[in-house]
Formats: C-alpha cells, sequence, structure tokens
C-alpha cells in the first residue's frame, strides 16, 4: 500500500531522528535478497570448509535445532556402559568405536545422514555468518516443502555399530522454522529440490558429495542473483544468466569465454551489489512490499498502481532522495517534477552511491561482496597466472553435476550440456571437447545410437 507512513517506517530503519543529520545504514529489515555480513569479522572464511553451514542446514530442513554439541568421549562412554562391556573388552570395543565414530581430524565421520545434523558451526564472530547462510540456504531452496524433514531422520541401519551409536545420539529438539528470505530465482529453487530428491536415494554417494552439492548451489545462487540485482530492471528472473567455468585440467587464455564472461562479469557486478541491496531497501520500504521486490518487480507493482498513488510514491521518492543527501551532507541536487519513476529510481541509485564513496564507509561497500570471493576461493575459483582467479571446475563437481542431468536416463551429448546450463555451468566449445573425452576415458559414451553418429551418455547412478 502506498501512503505517507512508509516513509516514516523508513526513517525508523535507518535511525533518523528529526532535525538532526545522520543515519545509520541498515539493510535487510525490509527486503531480505543475500545473507552477506557487513562485519568483516562474521564473514565466514570456509577455513574448515562447509561443514558448519551443512550442519545448519540439515537441521533447518530437518526443523530441529542443537541443544547441545556431539561429545563423542561422552557417547562412547555411553554405548560402552549400555552394552554391558566387560572389563577386558572395554579398551577394545572403545577403540573399534573411536575408529567408527572420528575421522583423522578427531570430528564425527557422518555413517549415517541423520548424523548430518550433528556438523556444528564453527565457533567465533564467524558462527553468526554462517548460521545467516544455513537459514538462507534452507529459506530459498527447501522453502516450505516439508518432504525433506524425513531424509535425516534415524531410520534402520544393517550395521550393528551404527544401531549402537544412533540409538545413543540425543540433543537434537523440534523447533518452528520462519521463512526470512525468499526464494527469487525460483527455476533453482526447484532444481536444486529435484537433484536434492534423487541424489538421497544413493545413500553413500549423497554421503560424500552432500558437502560440494549444496556448496555449489549456494555458489551458484548468489552469482546468478548478484547478475540479476546488477542488471536492474533489465534482469531476468526465470532463467540464467551465461557464466562460463573453465576445467580444472585444461590451460585458459583472456581469448577464452571463461575469461571475459566468468568471474571478471560477476566481480564487475559485486563491486556495487552494497548499492543495489540499499536502494532496494528503501524503494521496498516506500512501496509497502512484504515480498522483497526485485527492481524489474517493483518496476511492475508501479506500473499497475492506480494513478493517485502513483503520484504519491513520485512525491515520496523525491522527497526521500532529498533527504537522504542533506542528512548524509551531500551537495543539494534540484528533482524536477517532470521526473519519471525511472528517473528517481536512477537518482536514489547515484545518492546512495555517492554517500558508499566517503572514506568512512568505502570499507563496507568493499567488505560486502567479499562474501562471494570467500566460497569461490574455497571451492570454485583457481589462480590462472596474469589472468587472476577464474571460475573452475573440478572432475568431481563436474560428474555429480553429470549425474543429476542425466538421473536415470540416457541422454544425447547436446542435452548434457544444456542440463549443465540449467544448473549455471556453461563451457566454450574447447571444454566441451575436454567434457567429451573425460566421458570417453571413464566409459561413459554410448556412441551406438539410431543417428549413427551421434554420442549419448549413460548415467553415473
Amino acid at each position: 500500500m502506498i501512503e505517507f507512513e512508509n516513509l516514516q517506517e523508513l526513517r525508523k530503519s535507518l535511525s533518523i531522528k528529526a532535525d538532526k543529520k545522520g543515519l545509520s545504514h541498515k539493510i535487510n529489515r525490509k527486503s531480505m535478497f543475500l545473507p552477506f555480513p557487513t562485519r568483516a569479522t562474521e564473514r565466514p572464511k570456509f577455513r574448515k570448509g562447509f561443514e558448519g553451514v551443512l550442519g545448519g542446514f540439515t537441521r533447518g530442513v530437518s526443523g530441529n535445532n542443537l541443544k547441545e554439541e556431539l561429545d563423542l568421549e561422552k557417547l562412547i562412554s555411553n554405548i560402552c556402559e549400555i552394552d554391558e562391556v566387560t572389563v577386558e573388552d572395554k579398551p577394545f570395543f572403545e577403540q573399534i568405536l573411536r575408529l567408527f565414530l572420528q575421522d583423522k581430524k578427531e570430528n564425527i565421520k557422518v555413517f549415517h545422514p541423520h548424523v548430518f545434523q550433528y556438523l556444528p558451526f564453527n565457533e567465533g564472530p564467524e558462527m553468526k555468518g554462517e548460521q545467516e547462510i544455513a537459514r538462507f540456504l534452507s529459506d530459498v531452496l527447501i522453502e516450505e516443502d516439508k518432504q525433506f524433514e524425513k531424509v535425516f531422520e534415524k531410520n534402520s541401519s544393517e550395521d550393528l555399530v551404527a544401531k549402537l551409536v544412533l540409538h545413543q545420539l540425543v540433543g537434537l529438539e523440534k523447533t518452528d522454522r520462519k521463512i526470512k528470505y525468499s526464494s527469487k530465482l525460483p527455476h533453482l529453487s526447484k532444481m536444486f529440490r529435484d537433484d536434492f530428491s534423487f541424489l538421497v536415494k544413493h545413500e553413500d554417494y549423497f554421503k560424500s558429495h552432500y558437502e560440494i552439492f549444496l556448496s555449489y548451489y549456494y555458489f551458484m545462487y548468489i552469482t546468478q542473483l548478484t547478475l540479476k540485482i546488477s542488471q536492474k530492471s533489465k534482469g531476468k528472473f526465470d532463467s540464467n544468466n551465461e557464466v562460463f567455468y573453465t576445467l580444472d585440467w585444461e590451460a585458459t587464455s583472456k581469448n577464452r569465454k571463461s575469461y571475459g564472461y566468468g568471474y571478471q562479469m560477476i566481480k564487475e557486478a559485486a563491486r556495487t551489489i552494497l548499492i543495489d541491496i540499499n536502494s532496494l531497501e528503501h524503494l521496498n520500504f516506500l512501496m509497502g512490499t512484504d515480498d522483497s521486490q526485485s527492481y524489474s518487480e517493483l518496476r511492475l507493482t508501479y506500473e499497475q498502481l492506480p494513478s493517485n498513488d502513483k503520484e504519491l510514491l513520485l512525491e515520496m521518492l523525491r522527497l526521500w532522495i532529498v533527504e537522504y543527501r542533506f542528512h548524509l551532507a551531500l551537495p543539494e541536487k534540484n528533482l524536477l517534477e517532470s521526473l519519471n519513476y525511472d528517473d528517481l529510481v536512477t537518482n536514489l541509485y547515484s545518492s546512495i552511491e555517492e554517500a558508499y564513496e566517503k572514506p568512512t564507509m568505502l570499507g563496507t561497500r568493499n567488505r560486502y561482496h567479499l562474501s562471494i570471493e570467500e566460497i569461490g576461493k574455497k571451492y570454485f575459483l583457481k589462480t590462472r597466472g596474469s589472468l587472476g582467479y577464474m571460475l573452475n571446475v573440478s572432475q568431481d563437481l563436474l560428474l555429480l553435476l553429470t549425474a543429476l542431468s542425466l538421473k536415470k536416463e540416457r541422454k544425447s551429448l547436446k542435452q548434457v550440456f544444456l542440463d549443465l546450463e540449467l544448473r549455471g555451468l556453461y563451457f566454450d566449445r574447447y571444454s566441451q571437447e575436454e567434457i567429451v573425452k573425460l566421458y570417453d576415458k571413464l566409459n561413459l559414451l554410448d556412441k551406438k545410437s539410431d543417428s549413427g553418429d551421434a554420442q549419448y551418455v549413460k548415467p553415473i547412478l
């Protein structure tokens, strides 16, 4: 609803006081798009991988909270007591349990999908950042779909030791999950759920690939959303932007699409993403939305307003731009009455951009988009000498996404590449040739077909 109260709500959210200069830039109050913190200390560095987010996401999907972290020594002791192990056998049984439960770093081994719920967040200020990513992913990828709650239940296991351990695992409590973020890329959310449903049916493969699967969908979602937001009202949210990757084992150059239309393109869009997020926050407040609308959605909302509401919104936008510039001590700007909606949105954006060029705010602007680089450097970026970081696909990730593209079908090579593109992976012809060689080497190609020379890829799982 368009009303002057919307302007007052925006003022409150930015801690504006009457007749006093200054405001506090705050985001994620009215519109939630990305889970990036503005404080450097809260930004996850993923030194231990994606496990903390994985645990939080799994609990979110399952509708659980972790009351207390798992104490492996206490768990081993409890199992020994309940199973009434003799004094003589106890040291040997404890050793068997440790080998079963602990990896080389003495962290818990995931021997059953239920155990993913016990992966803790990293300690320290980064915990907050990991918690936000986990919530973001469960909100935008799973949404309110309840079918995945049972995936991580304590179902039966044929392994005797696994049965004993699962019986003693406690510390989870049920909780009501409230949606904070709404999916702005519904085609990716649906594809994730389809891929997730297929992957969990192959338990061993799922356990070993769950981390890279979820981290890839996170990286793909945030980079695609960043690109679309940067395109303002031209962004198309029902399909992927073309983003080209390079295979881990191949050479590359500046002439390849993976350079000009890869990470360089994402970096360019990311430089101004905080300005866009602030602009969208202000516009959603002024329009009184309740569904975190993008530029294109806001434009459509405006077009559908009655003429008197349009006039009121334009008046509030003009007032707000003048007021914003006053509070940030920016030079006065003459806004003509003839300026239309698009003109005023551009003026709002440029005013916020001008504010963030101040030395006191430049650091926050430069830090915000580093959340993309942190997850990228961990899994999906590789330094290529003078070319800098480029998007990178390992053989393991390629085969995972190939398996998800194929599911149980035999598909033509052309269709496989199209399905990979639906999952955000675009390759130029050089990379495609390398992928065909890999498929052939792994005996995944079936060259016998009705059309003679057509090549088909066989299901992996």
